[in-house]
């Protein structure tokens, strides 16, 4: 589960052949928007969405929704509570940005002897991850920058080609082998400012430990909604924002709430998470 073979998309994928399998290739639809969900008194949840162009509409017992709630916030929502249309626009998502470089030799091992671990710099870049997989061989990726807030703010308005640049530059003090293109070259590298991807606008939720309203959101969004068929799920609402623990944790509490062995809403003081300890290490 840490290092699955063929990247973190492989646990994705199993799920979606299984659950194909299970019940049939059409009951996953991709590249489906939802633009509308609606609490109905006596059938359940309708979620409308847009796919292909055309609109279409499902109709369920439960809807257990994993949409990033500042996608969410965008959604109209029909028969839900004042206090949920509060707690969905409380909290935004984490400014954060990644590069990864791919190098045609792991020079990180043969010249500094690092395998694995992260190297921490006050460059715009943050830090420099070293993979722990597949020591010795002829190449290698480095995630070769990983930042947050302003400094993901300011990487992530640049277009990608001066992405790279910029953390070629912070990589270069950390290893001068990135000044030659032969060892890692330019048209090997990637990046991602997830507050700009569509779906997704951040990393995780800025839960702040402490403040009062996400205190309240927090526990709002731990309920459900429209008599117990509506649920808000994924590390967004998790004691570990930012992690895949955390998604599997509010799976499996939803799951639970379905079936009746977990309490539906919390009666003691609830406190939303504190994020920046929880991704960065530090506050």
């Amino acid at each position: 589960m840490f290092q699955p073979v063929g990247g973190m998309d492989m646990i994705t994928k199993a799920f979606h052949r299984a659950i194909s399998t299970w019940f049939g290739s059409g009951v996953i639809k991709l590249q489906a928007v939802v633009t509308r969900i609606e609490l109905r008194e006596r059938r359940g949840v309708a979620v409308t969405y847009l796919r292909g162009g055309m609109e279409h509409t499902e109709v369920a017992d439960y809807c257990v929704s994993t949409i990033p709630l500042p996608v969410l916030k965008d959604v109209t929502l029909d028969g839900f509570s004042d206090a949920f249309h509060g707690a969905r626009k409380a909290v935004g998502f984490a400014d954060t940005c990644k590069v990864g470089w791919q190098a045609n030799r792991r020079f990180w091992e043969e010249d500094d002897a690092i395998y694995g671990g992260i190297s921490w710099t006050d460059h715009n870049i943050t830090q420099m991850w070293y993979p722990s997989n597949d020591y010795f061989s002829a190449n290698g990726t480095l995630t070769g920058a990983y930042n947050y807030e302003a400094r993901a703010k300011i990487l992530g308005d640049n277009d990608p080609q001066d992405r790279l640049a910029v953390a070629r530059s912070g990589a270069i003090q950390l290893h001068p082998q990135f000044q030659d293109p032969g060892i890692v070259p330019m048209d090997k590298g990637v990046s991602i400012a997830w507050h700009k991807v569509p779906y997704q606008l951040g990393g995780w939720a800025a839960w702040e430990f402490g403040k009062s309203t996400h205190d309240v959101a927090y526990k709002q969004l731990l309920q459900p909604e429209g008599n117990g068929t509506f649920f808000v799920a994924g590390d967004q609402v998790s004691p570990l924002p930012g992690w895949q623990e955390g998604a599997v944790m509010s799976a499996y509490f939803v799951i639970g709430q379905i079936e009746g062995t977990a309490q539906l809403a919390a009666t003691a003081v609830v406190h939303a998470p504190d994020s920046v300890a929880l991704t960065q290490g530090f506050t």
